[in-house]
């Protein structure tokens, strides 16, 4: 844990209630949570994240697993995707949040084949708990562009961790894919 604790969304909103202009600008920094709208209550998970998407540029089918459930994280863990080497990709996240604020959420992604191992963090911000989904993509800006030649064809092994600013892991799981010649 952190130096600094993360007030729940109901304080926050009761701060400063004298002041006007920062109820309404913390209104729209909490959208629905300032409402009421604190996602699925019952639920124990604080961050459930709902699919886990590769998007390819060239309007090729998207590969989509829902990771919201436990047997859908399974048939992530056990269904490999394939993908043509110098293909352009993106990865997209769609996620909820629940009961309280989470702040800096990170995906960490270690890929490995052999002797090659690429690992990336991006951060994804802080988030309001919300009955609807928030999605994200990256690269935000560009594509990524899948390795070619001999060397980098054949099967990869990734991890992937959702933590937060207070080292809170949300989730953990590993799926497996294949780069074929184009």
């Amino acid at each position: 844990m952190s130096d600094r604790a993360l007030v729940s969304v109901e304080e926050l909103l009761c701060q400063d209630q004298e002041d006007e202009s920062l109820q309404r600008y913390k209104a729209t920094l909490l959208g629905a949570a300032a409402s009421g709208d604190l996602g699925d209550v019952t639920d124990s998970r604080q961050v459930v994240v709902e699919e886990f998407k590769v998007v390819f540029e060239d309007n090729r089918q998207d590969i989509v697993y829902h990771l919201d459930t436990d047997d859908g994280i399974a048939h992530l863990m056990n269904t490999p995707f394939s993908m043509e080497e110098g293909v352009k990709y993106k990865f997209a996240i769609r996620f909820r949040v629940n009961r309280e604020i989470v702040s800096g959420l990170r995906f960490q992604n270690k890929v490995k084949k052999h002797l090659l191992a690429v690992k990336e963090e991006i951060v994804l911000g802080s988030y309001a708990p919300q009955s609807t989904s928030y999605e994200f993509l990256f690269p935000r800006h560009q594509w990524t562009e899948s390795p070619s030649g001999m060397l980098y064809r054949g099967k990869y092994r990734a991890e992937c961790k959702f933590i937060d600013s207070e080292n809170t892991e949300h989730l953990s799981f590993s799926y497996s894919f294949d780069i074929k010649k184009a």
